[in-house]
């Protein structure tokens, strides 16, 4: 089979980095943590259905590595400035198991094993490619692919695109094809573009935008158990909940009727959830952005992911759809106006001065939706997610501080919520407590959007 195209440098490609990558540099704390630490890293797990051609496998999985340069590339953070480095392809680590017999454990289980364990691992950015995976057999027709990234090459929507052209990649090889994937801009060209975009008018409109309406907010934080250690003890722990579809079914309507997304509706659900805990209507919370805002770097794998202060006031609203109205024109504007987060945070050095009090803790909602149909996806017979939530606790690695609170809209229609934090700052009855409250106002608030949100 011919190669997937690509656009790549050799071995002395060196090229400037993202801002992303430039943010992720202020975080880095070498290989005991940070944004290059050993344990950042995002895991990917799914079962597959029919019989697998592991070396059709492994091949496609290669071939991940040349379409896309960042599972490649090294950040040389010592370089001045730092630099990202391309690198050749390099063969992706495959380890193939054979464990069908489980110990007589429920296969699920046995899958959702396989992803802890890569959670509890460790991947070095400096190691090429920035890629590994795992093929368990667990039956008959039955097996788990566990993918693994470091966090400095890859987010959320890059995760999807690996699987998708994985999956491409993969039907190429067993029929001896090119794969059926749209051509594809290097991470390289991202970082160029976004520099010179940075340095435009637009860009300055955008920075005046976050100096007035940031000027005297301070960013949304949580008050912890623990003060916050210097160095944690322990990895982070992973809170599951669920809120039923018959819960979330007036969710549509109101997002119709409110001309908003689901975002910012449940971002509007938790300032309210946040005045119940802080007792502060005036809030300036941190959420994850996919960073994806030129479209001919849709199909790019790499770090676009940004961090955008919503500040929305509710003081003066009456109704929760006060509260959603509010969120969503503070939404619209700050969309309109992203700009990366720490060229916010340099324009306004105090909005960060929360973060110094030991005793609360930063604090991000996320919120990830596939931006592909799973259903489109197919390796074998067919490509399911594992759900690591049949195990109690699982280890997360993919956030350096703090408490990330991540929700997902399932086709199922029900909404299913991820806190993710450290034991060392929050006992797990408070997050149980926070994660209950949440679920019963979602259930008030949309059951009746008109009643008054302070009553919620």
């Amino acid at each position: 089979m011919a190669s997937p195209r690509q656009q790549h440098g050799d071995a002395s490609s060196s090229y400037p980095l993202s801002a992303t990558q430039d943010f992720f540099c202020s975080l880095d704390q070498g290989d005991a943590g940070g944004a290059f630490g050993l344990r950042f890293i995002i895991v990917s797990g799914w079962r597959i259905s029919g019989e697998v051609d592991t070396a059709a496998l492994h091949a496609a999985l290669d071939d991940l590595v040349v379409r896309h340069e960042i599972l490649r590339t090294i950040v040389d953070r010592d370089a001045v400035p730092p630099r990202q480095l391309v690198q050749p392809p390099r063969p992706v680590p495959l380890e193939i198991r054979d464990i069908a017999d489980g110990a007589g454990k429920p296969r699920a289980e046995l899958a959702a094993q396989l992803v802890v364990e890569a959670e509890h691992g460790t991947m070095s950015p400096q190691h090429l490619p920035l890629l590994r995976a795992v093929l368990a057999r667990l039956g008959r027709g039955d097996w788990a692919l566990v993918l693994t990234v470091h966090h400095s090459a890859c987010d959320g929507w890059s995760m999807q695109l690996i699987m998708r052209d994985l999956a491409a990649c993969y039907a190429a090889r067993t029929t001896n094809r090119l794969p059926r994937l749209p051509d594809v801009r290097q991470y390289r060209e991202y970082a160029i573009w976004q520099r010179a975009s940075l340095a435009d008018d637009t860009a300055a409109a955008a920075r005046a935008y976050w100096q007035q309406k940031l000027a005297d907010a301070r960013v949304f934080t949580l008050p912890n158990d623990h003060a916050r250690p210097e160095i944690y003890t322990r990895p982070y722990t992973a809170y599951h909940y669920g809120v039923g579809a018959e819960v979330m079914a007036p969710a549509a309507r109101l997002v119709t009727e409110m001309r908003c997304s689901y975002f910012m509706m449940l971002l509007a659900a938790f300032n309210v959830l946040a005045y119940r805990i802080t007792g502060s209507t005036d809030l300036s919370v941190r959420a994850f952005t996919t960073g994806r805002n030129e479209p001919r770097f849709h199909d790019t794998v790499g770090l676009f992911m940004n961090l955008v202060p919503f500040r929305t006031d509710i003081e003066h609203c009456e109704s929760f759809r006060d509260v959603v109205a509010c969120t969503r024109d503070s939404c619209v504007d700050a969309y309109a106006n992203e700009i990366p987060i720490h060229h916010i945070e340099q324009l306004l050095p105090d909005l960060n001065l929360p973060h110094q009090d030991p005793r609360r803790s930063q604090f991000i909602m996320g919120m990830f939706q596939p931006q592909f149909d799973e259903a489109m996806l197919r390796i074998a017979d067919g490509l399911t997610p594992i759900d690591e939530r049949v195990l109690p606790d699982p280890e997360q690695t993919d956030i350096p501080n703090g408490l990330v609170w991540d929700l997902t809209v399932l086709p199922s229609g029900e909404l299913a919520g991820k806190v993710a934090f450290n034991r060392d700052e929050f006992d797990p009855s408070t997050i149980e407590v926070w994660a209950s409250d949440h679920r019963r106002l979602l259930e008030r608030a949309l059951g009746n959007p008109d009643q008054s949100w302070r009553a919620l």
